[in-house]
């Protein structure tokens, strides 16, 4: 009888999972190392200062929008304008505040204007001079000795 050798038939699957399992282990011991790398630090010096100012912000937005008519913020592109509204029972000697425009992509473009409402008790601020893209409008006002603040986002064309 004449034996023939037979090719020895083994499966490619066993390498492909321990392959994956190498892969794997490398892909996580790189991530554990780059996290390791990063300096991330939670807690700050003046992290209860912080605390009490961010506290004092999540109240403000909190009266903000228990008021019963609440302040309207629009942007009309057609006429380059954003206007802020007060409600009608509001005087406007009884509101002081400022306006923010920041730029989120060039903090140089960032600016301050005070609140300034008119007897209707509106302001207009003139958009044409914006650079074009986003900008967030952060309202922050004190009626009666009450602090409240109001943020939009809105986009110049």
């Amino acid at each position: 009888m004449n034996a023939k050798a037979l090719p020895s038939k083994t499966s490619w699957w066993p390498k492909v999972i321990i392959a994956t399992f190498v892969f794997f282990g490398l892909f996580i011991g790189n991530m554990v190392r780059q996290a390791m790398k990063s300096d991330v630090d939670l807690v700050s010096k003046d992290y209860y200062q912080k605390e009490i100012a961010y506290q004092q912000h999540m109240n403000q937005v909190q009266a903000t929008q228990n008021l019963e008519t609440q302040v309207i913020l629009t942007h009309a592109e057609a006429a380059e304008q954003f206007s802020i509204v007060f409600p009608a029972g509001v005087k406007a000697t009884d509101v002081k505040g400022q306006v923010n425009f920041f730029r989120p992509s060039d903090a140089k473009q960032d600016f301050t204007l005070d609140l300034k409402l008119n007897e209707d008790g509106q302001q207009h601020i003139r958009t044409a001079a914006l650079a074009k893209g986003l900008w967030r409008v952060q309202l922050s006002w004190q009626e009666a000795g009450k602090p409240y603040f109001l943020q939009k986002d809105i986009t110049v064309q």
